[in-house]
């Protein structure tokens, strides 16, 4: 049996306070002209930060934090600062981030970027954030455009023998730009600890990938054709992924997602499939794993995807990890971006 638990998760979103937007639920109004039936383009970067944990001991963060003698407000103003640069250098229009511990961060993100950039188009002035009660880290998305209409789906699993583990909510939120774009976000259970713990993580994960597929199917049957991107950390491999076969019928769509609830697929596309590139966005003792993931559905075009990389990794690609003994590094993922026409 599976309930989705909407009190689990604390959401927020918000038109940031900084240049006094108006609040996102409120009313949008556009010109006749954004009304015209043409295509719009944006570019959507999505990364895990890796830990991202402000300045003040709350008592929900990893152990290591909490113990560490070196993490303080400073070490944080410095992180926050190369995370702004390479944020700022990715220029999405659209910034998905998974493992940021709270809404203050975000509002530090955006009131930094937002002091560096005089082109108003530039701004982030829209925000939304969510994670589970008493979780160490949620996901964020930050955006240049209107954000409306946001949901947290969660799962509490009674079908499994064993206890379901800590689980990230999946994020819903509309994109005004000035069509309607739906985006899900996503970070999946991680492998890490399945020896010690015992658990096999796909479980969870399958779980995760039947919510997602729900979602999209209710979103497609209900949403009047509006299009779809799916982004997050989904710690599972491109080639993990049930693949589809019969490309003629399924039209641009290579991945599929099964819904146990509907007893049918979510049928997506994924750019990795497409990608000649070499590398992936997480590098695990020395291979490369594409766990980082776009899905896109109904009339949408995913083009120029890859993963980015720059000051935040080696020469060979493979991300500069954040070390705390150090507090050198960004993230142990690369971001990806790509630019989605709709």
């Amino acid at each position: 049996m599976i309930f989705y638990k909407k009190k689990a998760a604390r959401p927020l979103c918000l038109g940031l306070a900084v240049f006094a937007a108006a609040i996102l639920s409120a009313p949008i109004f556009f010109s006749c002209s954004a009304l015209k039936k043409e295509r719009h383009s944006l570019k959507i970067v999505n990364w895990n930060a890796q830990t991202f944990f402000d300045g003040n001991n709350d008592g929900v963060e990893y152990t290591n934090f909490i113990k560490s003698k070196r993490w303080n407000q400073e070490a944080y103003k410095d992180r926050l600062q190369k995370l702004c640069k390479a944020i700022d250098q990715l220029d999405g229009d659209l910034v998905v981030l998974e493992e940021i511990e709270n809404i203050g961060i975000v509002y530090d993100i955006s009131n930094a970027l937002a002091g560096d950039n005089w082109n108003q188009k530039k701004v982030y002035r829209y925000a939304c954030f969510a994670k589970n009660e008493n979780s160490a880290i949620g996901c964020a998305v930050l955006s240049r455009l209107p954000l409306q209409g946001l949901k947290v789906h969660s799962l509490d699993i009674q079908a499994e023998q064993s206890q379901a583990p800590s689980m990230r909510p999946l994020i819903e939120v509309d994109l005004l730009a000035p069509k309607r774009l739906k985006i899900f976000v996503n970070h999946w259970k991680s492998k890490g600890g399945e020896k010690s713990s015992g658990q096999d993580s796909d479980i969870w994960r399958r779980w995760q990938e039947s919510l997602l597929a729900q979602k999209i199917i209710e979103a497609k049957e209900n949403g009047g054709g509006i299009p779809i991107i799916c982004a997050g950390d989904f710690n599972q491999d491109i080639s993990e992924f049930s693949l589809v076969q019969d490309g003629a019928e399924s039209g641009l769509a290579n991945v599929a997602l099964f819904c146990p609830f509907y007893e049918k697929n979510a049928l997506v596309y994924s750019p990795w499939l497409d990608f000649a590139g070499q590398i992936g966005s997480y590098n695990f003792r020395d291979k490369w794993e594409r766990i980082d993931h776009f899905f896109a559905s109904g009339n949408i075009r995913l083009e120029d995807f890859a993963p980015q990389t720059g000051e935040w990794s080696y020469e060979d690609g493979r991300p500069k990890t954040f070390r705390l003994y150090s507090l050198n590094g960004w993230s142990d993922h690369l971001p990806i971006a790509c630019r989605v026409s709709f």
